[in-house]
């Protein structure tokens, strides 16, 4: 068959493990459905591993080796070096996607040697001032009462995290998803990660990632809140079936690259 050309971005290790592949398949004649009947990876898996656009797993590469007959020493010492490339420059491609993220700007304020109010309104601006004083502190008051409740609330409903006190709800709150595509990755504007493991009761910004790109994949896990639950872990396991990898409902390198594929 005809292949595409491999992305720039593919390391010179990762480029060598793939034009190897190819050429054992096509030695071989086995096609993207022989290979998805005859290993535990779907025929879009092998066709994502043979034109570059993820890193096949090493159980990947074993598979079509003892399928081509072919020794898979060589290859898995390329998929390690190229697995090992991949973390290298991670690092420095998180702190690019930081950098470019839009800043939000500071909330305007006073200079301590300026007044935030105009002295020459008078006597009238100062009485409407105490009223709205007034008012303000009557509402700040109820407020604080009814956060409370709920806070109370939550934090009694809510399953504490691995390792956190009774009562904790670090890294748990609302979040929002915005979807970039950064190469051939996709990013939802929580984290940058496609290795740190995520499980159940797991809390904060990884948690949120997995649950936006869970959406994008039409799993929807509830609210976005940073928190995995029971339902985030499902939807988890039904992507794991999907794409024949072992549904343990952990994300780790090989759920992430599930998640982040573009389309």
């Amino acid at each position: 068959m005809r292949w595409r050309e491999l992305p720039e971005t593919l390391d010179p290790n990762g480029r060598r493990l793939v034009q190897e592949l190819r050429r054992l398949k096509d030695h071989s004649g086995l096609t993207l459905q022989m290979l998805q009947a005859k290993t535990p990876f779907s025929g879009s898996s092998w066709e994502r591993y043979l034109n570059g656009k993820a890193m096949p797993p090493a159980a990947a590469v074993e598979a079509l080796a003892g399928l081509t007959d072919a020794d898979a020493s060589p290859l898995l010492a390329l998929q390690h070096a190229a697995q090992e490339s991949g973390a290298a420059t991670e690092r420095p491609r998180r702190e690019r996607v930081a950098q470019t993220a839009p800043q939000q700007a500071p909330a305007p304020s006073c200079p301590p040697s300026a007044s935030c109010v105009d002295l020459g309104e008078g006597r009238e601006h100062d009485q409407k001032q105490e009223r709205v004083h007034a008012v303000a502190l009557s509402l700040v008051g109820g407020a604080l009462l009814l956060s409370a409740v709920v806070s109370g609330w939550l934090i009694a409903d809510r399953p504490n995290a691995a390792g956190q006190p009774p009562g904790s709800t670090t890294g748990v709150g609302r979040y929002s998803c915005v979807y970039v595509r950064h190469a051939d990755l996709m990013l939802a504007g929580n984290s940058t990660t496609v290795s740190d493991l995520v499980a159940l009761n797991s809390t904060g910004p990884d948690v949120a990632e997995v649950q936006c790109l869970l959406r994008r994949h039409h799993l929807p896990p509830g609210d976005v809140d940073g928190y995995f639950g029971k339902r985030t872990e499902a939807q988890v396991k039904t992507l794991q079936q999907q794409d024949h990898v072992s549904p343990d409902g952990i994300v780790g390198e090989q759920t992430w690259s599930l998640l982040r594929h573009v389309e």
